[in-house]
């Protein structure tokens, strides 16, 4: 993602006793990405593992996802989580003011300089009004759509956005997405609209829940969406982004809802062998 930060679309969640958490879209995501150089992608996961392993040492409170194309270009992309705009200072304070954790930082970054070959970062706010609730579920993937909106249709795609919702509940579906609107690093007005995946099944029953929506929608109502598209929108990329648990820092609710596909995190060291005698 742009400039390491987030969309850590890593779910902040505070662990109840003894309850999974429940995970809720963060308020404000730094989504960092890097272009990765052919051949060199081991070597890369390896430098970001150093990475995410200084701040687990540092027992930093800022927390990231790294995430991996699974078609596209040859990418790598982070994703840092907030509660406000504040955050993002308060996250380069904390840096200054733990030089050990910051010379590491450093040091890495110089040596991912032999893996990548460019980078670039943008700044969300979360549409809380066009955004679904992500329900009881640990994602693995995100299936994302970055929307590049015609200057001044912003609130023509917000009316379009929440007009798709009520097309899905209408045909009994429950939406679960998340939309963010860019507010540094790119141009305006520029929306991010993310759906959670646990695994790449739920991406096939996403495309079945569209053809559902559409055949109980009608053809009116399809060209109106159609209409919308059209009227509203300049581009849409999209990406289908694999979580890669070495190259993140998850916090303690992602482990403790999927410890399994974190395992990396929480193995115990294999025990040193005796010495001969």
């Amino acid at each position: 993602m742009d400039t390491r930060i987030l969309l850590c679309l890593s779910l902040g969640a505070t662990l109840m006793a003894g309850e999974p958490p429940v995970p809720s879209w963060p308020k404000v995501l730094r989504i960092g990405v890097e272009d990765v150089k052919p051949g060199r992608e081991a070597a890369h996961q390896k430098n970001e593992f150093a990475w995410s392993k200084a701040f687990v040492q540092a027992k930093s409170p800022y927390h990231y996802l790294g995430l991996v194309p699974m078609a596209g270009p040859n990418q790598a992309t982070w994703v840092w989580f907030y509660d406000s705009l504040a955050g993002l200072e308060a996250h380069q304070t904390y840096l200054e003011e733990h030089p050990a954790l910051k010379a590491q930082v450093e040091a890495l970054a110089a040596k991912d300089a032999e893996y990548i070959t460019n980078y670039s970062s943008v700044a969300y706010v979360l549409r809380a009004d066009l955004s679904r609730e992500i329900g009881n579920m640990a994602p693995r993937f995100y299936w994302t759509s970055t929307i590049l909106v015609k200057p001044g249709h912003d609130a023509e795609f917000a009316a379009g956005a929440k007009k798709y919702a009520e097309l899905y509940e209408k045909a009994g579906l429950k939406p679960r997405w998340g939309v963010y609107q860019a507010v540094a690093g790119t141009v305006n007005p520029t929306f991010l609209w993310v759906v959670p995946l646990h695994s790449l099944a739920d991406a096939d029953a996403t495309m079945a829940d569209d053809e559902k929506m559409a055949k109980s929608a009608g053809p009116e109502e399809l060209k109106g969406l159609s209409k919308f598209i059209a009227d509203c929108f300049l581009r849409e990329d999209a990406q289908l982004l694999a979580v890669d648990p070495k190259m993140s820092y998850p916090d303690a609710g992602e482990i403790a809802g999927d410890p399994e596909f974190w395992k990396v995190w929480t193995a115990k060291p294999a025990p040193k062998a005796a010495p001969a005698k």
